[in-house]
Formats: C-alpha cells, structure tokens, sequence
C-alpha cells in the first residue's frame, strides 16, 4: 500500500512564530490555498481513505482533501504532534530567552533533546511507526493520506532514513503543506521521495 504523508497548511500559530505542540490553532487563508493547491497536486492519486491528527489546523487540511477525494476521514491521536512541554505558546524568541540550550540544541535537530516536560523523539517515534504499522494491515493494496505536523513528520522520516543519533532532525524539515510518498510493504516502509512541495510556489 502507499501513505502520503502530508503536514498540515499554515496555521495562525506559525504565521505568528508560536510554538503550538498539542496545542489548538485555525489554519489561515494561506493555509487553506495550501490545502487546495495540494489536493489539486494529489488528484491523480486513488486515495480510499483520509487519517489525520485530531488538532483542528490538520483536520482542517485534511477536509479539503476529503472533498476532493469524495473518501472518509479518521482522527487518530498518534498523529498529533510532539508535545514541546513548557515551551508551548511561547514565541521562537522568548523560548530562546527563557530556555537557550534547550533551544540551540532542538534548533540544530538534535534527536537526544526534550523540551522541559515535553515529549522525547523515541515517544513521538513509537506512536508515530504504530499508526504505519497499522495501516499496512488494514489498507492493503490501497492509498491512504496521513495528516500530521512538522516535528512529528521530521522525527518519523528521521526514524524512517535510519535513525543515526548524529543524524539532525532539521534536516528533514517539512514546508506547510508538502508530501511525502511512503511505500508499505512486507518487507517494511519504503520511504520513495519526501518533502514535495513544487505545487505551493504559486501560492501566496
């Protein structure tokens, strides 16, 4: 089976530089041309059946999808994203302040940090693999889109290219918005290409 794995369009959150975690925050105008621009990008896939995160920015991404593809949605908790702890709701800038080494390690994409009270790249890993490994027993034979958030996207295509502890996680930064194509198989996930977002260049 194949998962397109998809992170959510721009929410108010990240136009105003705020750390979300597993918190709520609307997807904007930008985030909903996103949304469009990608289902149009995605109308040659076959796609049976939508998962997404519960937390509205996705399921909102994820119901521009769903009314293009005519198919259903299922909100699935492990796609949420990592949970940054006391970081949350602060600005890029006054988490800086307030927690500078935490915050020049997780910016250099260092797998072996946690913000303070937050979730550790192994918990997000886990739940993260559980839902493709779940996927590949009920969708044989099909296509399935995954809609999650960047943190959580960067530490599972980290996990998928081989997980080396000196391997940054921000190299596998996701725009709003962007794809990536994973194959299931018996043999396990087969990550083909990732971060696709030549469909947004025109969006604004």
């Amino acid at each position: 089976m194949r998962a397109i794995l998809v992170r959510h369009g721009e929410s108010e959150g990240n136009q105003r530089g705020i750390i979300q975690g597993g918190l709520e925050s609307q997807l904007t105008e930008r985030g909903q041309r996103q949304s469009l621009a990608l289902a149009a990008a995605l109308a040659d896939f076959p796609v049976a059946q939508i998962y997404t995160s519960p937390a509205l920015r996705a399921q909102s991404t994820a119901s521009v999808l769903a009314d293009k593809f005519a198919c259903p949605i299922t909100l699935d908790e492990r796609l949420r994203e990592r949970h940054f702890g006391l970081l949350q709701g602060l600005s890029f800038d006054e988490a800086r302040i307030a927690y500078p080494e935490t915050m020049r390690r997780l910016a250099a994409g260092d797998p072996l940090i946690s913000a303070p009270q937050g979730e550790s790249v192994v918990d997000v890993s886990k739940r993260m693999l559980t839902v493709l490994n779940t996927l590949a027993l009920s969708h044989a034979g099909e296509t399935v889109v995954v809609v999650t958030h960047g943190a959580a996207l960067e530490i599972l295509l980290w996990q998928l290219k081989g997980a080396a502890p000196d391997d940054e996680l921000s190299r596998y930064s996701q725009q709003n918005c962007s794809y990536s194509l994973l194959e299931l198989t018996s043999a396990g996930p087969e990550l083909q290409r990732w971060g696709i977002g030549t469909h947004l260049l025109k969006v604004n």
